[in-house]
């Protein structure tokens, strides 16, 4: 009875501490969602008096824009322009063009960039200060989207093939990456050990074995495991700069490259990782910290915060938030786990010992067990989110599949560990070098299948699984239609300004696939007489294609243009994508279109890379620039 209660109040006041800490930082996260809402606008006096269409109107035709009449002139165009407006049809939204203030001060038009489909059309507006007028109004859509190409007299109109040549918004020539993904993920599974070993030891420290601190032995460890950790961060953080900006590895090597360079959220939280186990030498370095009163809170919370970022290694990804809590709450279980295994393996088993040193061994031989469990049910759940029904179809899902067996060949030591334990050490005073020998053995063996456990999981940190897609930002440059489109393989967004008939510019992204050949853009008018435009994109792999407004995409005759996009891979034709855009008739003041000064073309994996487009139509002609975005994973 007396080894059930050794050092419990000492494992309690950790736990106690990890909870605070954990609470404090889900506080922090909900208090920002809440700061970030937007108040709702308080109803004027300013009234809509006539709309086009009208209010409960059954429309049999295309629209090609929305009017609004206001009882009231507004306060100036910046107020129609800035105004929330919006229309949804059959539950869709449909995409609108930038509010126009007309002469009177009291007409709003917004041109309709996408058909809007069959059913009941619901339209909201919202006038900002000092108007701060409120309303919606119904009406009813009876137009049917033509999806066949329009022929005359039985004769199909043939599309364009002539490829328009893409003028690119960035400045200078593609460069070639440097090849050190390979190294990187080495790289990574010592860094996962030497972090477990900062915190494993520690916490065993403070839960288990209060003595350590006076060994020669635990100093040195500790010492030892926290230069070696920095040392591979700091070479992990210089090759994800080589590799993302593709700089030499001189230059790579100041921490300012890393700040102007690892800009997407993994790379930052690469960042913050480093920061953070370069403070943990406060408590490494001097281990007796950990069980000091007045420094073991912060010390805790240093070491938990730093375990933690190990979850947050898909920041800035698709995910569900409730990912990253699983992400955190399963490294602090393993770290635990393997640190513990780790400390036994090179301090308390090195040779026969004390008493405190069987009690440390009986104490972690109960929460091992714990912390295993927590690491199984987080491990699983996290698989769950990212590949849901698609673990055996793809490859991040197949690879969860071989660390959970790798991971199962753990349980039968940890059991038997404890086992053992407690049949040797519950009476025992002493630890025997026989025994300290034997444990040696079994926990040497349980260490290689944790190794290849955090193998697998270095190589699943590199890959991306079907639930944990990038988030696709929006472009700068000010495109009045966006879409996305995708299905099970292809993934692309389509952006058009200013949709209207005569010269205009359009950006092509591809998410997914990786790699694509034959990538081809078609837009197809519905009127009848008119050629469509195919448009071959010369890109490979993912990444972003312009073509600037300077006259090489002119749209002929307003109406309804079909979109199709088309692409192979090596394992087949992908399955086409297709959507529509309402062109509007451009007035006669319209003679050219140019982006804005400067736009920001996001990556497949959130790295954004400034672009210069030119104020001024070009005079010649430039080399098509392709924008390609690298698919690396983060730390």
């Amino acid at each position: 009875m007396a080894k059930n209660l050794i050092h419990s109040s000492a494992r309690n006041r950790l736990f106690a501490l990890i909870f605070v800490a954990i609470c404090a930082v889900a506080g922090f996260g909900t208090t920002n969602a809440g700061a970030t809402s937007n108040p709702k606008a308080v109803p004027g006096t300013n009234v809509l008096t006539s709309s086009n269409p009208a209010a409960n109107q059954v429309v049999s035709g295309s629209i090609t824009q929305l009017q609004l009449v206001f009882r009231d002139p507004l306060a100036s165009a910046d107020t129609a322009s800035q105004m929330g407006l919006s229309l949804a049809c059959g539950g869709n939204v449909v995409g609108l063009g930038v509010p126009q203030l007309g002469n009177d001060f009291k007409t709003v038009s917004a041109a309709l960039t996408q058909i809007p489909p069959a059913g009941q059309c619901v339209v909201s507006w919202s006038l900002p200060p000092p108007d701060n007028s409120t309303g919606s109004f119904t009406f009813t859509s009876n137009v049917e989207t033509q999806t066949t190409l329009v022929s005359v007299d039985g004769v199909p109109i043939t599309v364009n093939t002539t490829a328009v040549p893409l003028i690119g918004e960035t400045i200078g020539q593609q460069v070639s990456r440097p090849r050190v993904g390979g190294i990187i993920g080495l790289l990574r599974i010592l860094e996962y050990l030497l972090m477990a070993s900062i915190f494993g030891g520690l916490a065993l420290v403070i839960t288990a074995w209060p003595e350590g601190p006076s060994y020669v032995a635990m100093v040195r460890h500790m010492r030892f495991s926290w230069i070696a950790c920095v040392v591979t961060l700091y070479l992990i953080l210089t090759l994800s700069t080589m590799q993302v900006a593709s700089k030499s590895f001189t230059a790579s090597l100041s921490p300012l490259s890393w700040l102007g360079s690892l800009t997407s959220g993994s790379g930052i939280v690469l960042i913050l990782r480093f920061a953070l186990v370069v403070s943990c030498g406060w408590v490494a370095l001097f281990p007796s910290r950990a069980n000091d009163p007045a420094h073991q809170f912060a010390a805790v919370t240093l070491l938990v915060t730093m375990i933690a970022t190990l979850g947050f290694s898909r920041l800035g990804q698709d995910v569900a938030i409730f990912t990253y809590v699983l992400g955190a709450v399963h490294a602090l279980a393993v770290a635990y786990w393997v640190g513990g295994l780790i400390l036994l393996l090179r301090v308390i088993l090195i040779g026969p010992g004390e008493e405190d040193l069987v009690n440390a061994m009986y104490a972690f031989s109960k929460h091992t067990v714990l912390a295993f469990g927590v690491t199984m049910f987080t491990g699983l759940l996290q698989i769950y989110l990212l590949d849901s029904s698609s673990i055996l179809t793809s490859g991040h899902g197949r690879l969860g599949v071989l660390k959970i067996v790798a991971t199962i060949g753990m349980l039968f030591i940890t059991i038997g560990f404890k086992m053992f334990a407690q049949q040797h050490f519950a009476e025992a005073t002493q630890l025997t070098g026989r025994i300290a020998v034997r444990l040696r053995r079994a926990i040497s063996f349980e260490l290689g299948f944790a190794v290849i456990a955090l193998m697998i999981t270095s190589w699943m940190v590199a890959t991306q699984p079907p639930k944990a897609v990038a988030q696709v930002g929006a472009p700068t440059a000010n495109y009045v239609f966006r879409e996305e489109l995708k299905n099970e393989r292809f993934r692309v967004v389509i952006s058009l300004t200013p949709g209207l008939t005569g010269i205009n510019a359009m950006r092509i992204e591809l998410i997914e696939p990786n790699r694509i050949n034959n990538f081809a853009v078609k837009l197809i008018p519905q009127a009848v007489g008119y050629s469509g435009i195919q448009i071959n994109v010369p890109l490979t792999q993912r990444g972003a294609a312009i073509i600037a407004g300077d006259g090489t995409l002119v749209l002929n005759t307003p109406g309804i243009w079909n979109i199709l996009i088309s692409g192979t891979t090596t394992t087949g034709e992908l399955t086409p994508l297709s959507t529509s855009i309402a062109v509007t008739q451009a007035s006669e003041a319209t003679t050219v279109t140019t982006l804005p000064g400067t736009a920001i073309i996001p990556s497949a994996t959130s790295l954004p890379t400034v672009i210069t487009v030119p104020t001024a139509v070009p005079t010649t002609a430039t080399v098509p620039t392709v924008i390609s975005v690298p698919t690396t994973g983060g730390g």
